[in-house]
């Protein structure tokens, strides 16, 4: 059920942007009174959205809303919603439900079972999806959350006195334990469902990160280095060696970062922004990359990539309900591990005319790894997925919302060893040697929120034509700002983002 303080906030959204050029709403279950997520928002002022885990969505408008503006809402399992915008006096907006039971006249249409209907989602997909090249506007939320369980580190012999026991104990005290960031974008994607053939185009970007946080580390980092260029002599190179692992690094490369930092003539400003332009392509690159890959994992070489389609074996299958999405009959499938071998329960939506998967979500049964060895762990304890496909002025479905969660721990409790090695002065190689234990838990989440606003038809020339912007050099806040997005439709924050600012943690 929706909480007093959220209700509250929905409230002074909705009467503060009655007098500019935004709305926010909340959708809810009219019966049980609960936030009704990921419902699907349609305009006739083309500015589309979906609502989030929170039930919330936001609209907006350049110019203003008018009389002739409308909205729709539809959502499986309930009744649609059409209503003009001037007549919505309330942030608060009741869907009643709308399930039909199953029952042996509805099977009895065309009698299959749950595994038939399994099959036929399977075939024919270049029938059922668009798989040609679009443009696609679209909003995409990445974030992080990172927690240290265990950070320590046992100094065993060092020969560099600045880095004794209270050194390293003072740098591990520095680092925050519980951190988090989020980069939102805003933009145009270009392409069809494989990875290599997509041109982004980002019109605007933010990463939302504790910047204190940030400087902290690169005091931790400048400060080793520092260290390091003091006592450490020219042409030499480091080994680091954990038993039977081990890898070479010379002087110069380890302490560059360093260096770098302080531009003194013109080389060094050059340098500055020759990396300053590597950091906006590599950040277009990233983004581009991680929508290329959204894409690619769900469909190949035509046909649904999900394991519990691909390995329709090792699940069991059961028609749960038959139920509508605006006027779409629609089976509600539930599905769960038949043995030991499957990895997933969840619940599929199929469209009942024409055997399409519309909407899935599911979350894993066990670890999807668990292994250690030689002193390194990892775990892949949860996997969440919610997808919606949707159809926008064609005829066939395609990617309107994703959202997927991965959560893992990675440990290490290993020996270490770093040695400085010069072959260049007299007498023996080595020069410096840290040895030490080194013990390391961390528990960390990604989660990744794409929805796509609209997709037009692409012709292979317009995706030629289609100019490949080189790099984005997005904003950075260090705390969430309702005004960043102004005039923008996105998928709304939820309560954690909302409250996100320096200290927080």
């Amino acid at each position: 059920m929706i909480s007093k303080k959220h209700l509250l906030f929905s409230c002074y959204l909705f009467s503060v942007s009655l007098w500019g050029q935004e709305l926010s709403f909340t959708v809810l279950d009219s019966l049980t009174k609960e936030s009704i997520p990921f419902a699907t928002i349609t305009t006739n002022f083309k500015q589309n959205s979906i609502t989030n885990e929170e039930g919330v969505f936001r609209l907006s408008k350049e110019g203003g809303f008018t009389n002739q503006d409308s909205l729709f809402i539809s959502c499986i399992g309930f009744k649609s919603y059409a209503k003009g915008v001037s007549q919505m006096l309330d942030s608060l907006i009741y869907l009643p439900q709308k399930s039909i039971e199953l029952n042996d006249v509805i099977l009895s249409q065309n009698n299959l079972s749950a595994g038939e209907i399994i099959k036929k989602v399977r075939q024919n997909i270049e029938e059922k999806y668009d798989l040609s090249l679009t443009k696609k506007l679209f909003f995409m939320r990445e974030s992080s959350y990172e927690n240290w369980d265990q950070l320590d580190m046992t100094v065993k012999k060092t020969s560099i006195k600045e880095f004794n026991q209270s050194f390293w104990d003072s740098l591990f005290l520095t680092i925050p334990k519980k951190d988090s960031w989020h980069t939102e974008s805003f933009g145009e994607l270009s392409g069809n469902w494989s990875l290599e053939k997509q041109k982004l185009k980002l019109i605007r970007a933010v990463d939302l990160a504790d910047t204190i946080n940030e400087k902290g580390y690169e005091q931790i980092e400048n400060k080793i280095t520092g260290i390091l260029d003091r006592t450490v002599k020219d042409k030499s190179y480091f080994k680091f060696k954990s038993g039977l692992f081990s890898t070479k690094v010379d002087r110069d490369e380890l302490i560059e970062k360093a260096l770098d930092s302080i531009p003194l003539d013109s080389v060094g400003l050059a340098k500055k922004t020759q990396k300053e332009e590597k950091l906006k392509e590599s950040f277009l690159k990233r983004r581009q990359g991680k929508l290329g890959n959204t894409f690619e994992g769900l469909i190949k070489k035509n046909k649904l990539d999900f394991n519990v389609l691909n390995k329709a074996n090792l699940y069991t299958f059961e028609v749960m309900n038959f139920t509508y999405m605006d006027n779409v009959p629609v089976y509600q499938i539930q599905f769960s591990p038949k043995s030991s071998k499957g990895k997933f329960k969840g619940t599929l939506f199929i469209d009942a005319d024409s055997y399409t998967l519309i909407q899935m979500n599911y979350v894993n049964t066990k670890p999807l790894k668990d292994f250690s060895l030689l002193g390194f762990s990892l775990q892949v304890y949860r996997q969440n997925i919610f997808l919606k496909f949707g159809k926008f002025d064609g005829e066939k479905y395609q990617l309107q919302y994703i959202e997927k969660e991965l959560n893992y721990r990675i440990g290490v409790n290993r020996p270490i060893k770093l040695l400085e090695k010069n072959k260049y002065v007299s007498g023996r190689r080595k020069q410096n040697e840290l040895k030490a234990e080194l013990d390391l838990k961390i528990d960390q989440a990604n989660r990744f929120t794409l929805i796509i606003f609209e997709s037009k038809p692409l012709s292979q020339k317009e995706f030629e034509d289609t100019e490949t912007q080189k790099g984005f050099k997005q904003d950075k806040l260090n705390a969430y700002d309702p005004n960043y997005w102004r005039d923008y439709t996105i998928i709304e924050p939820n309560e954690m983002i909302r409250s996100f600012k320096v200290g927080s943690e």
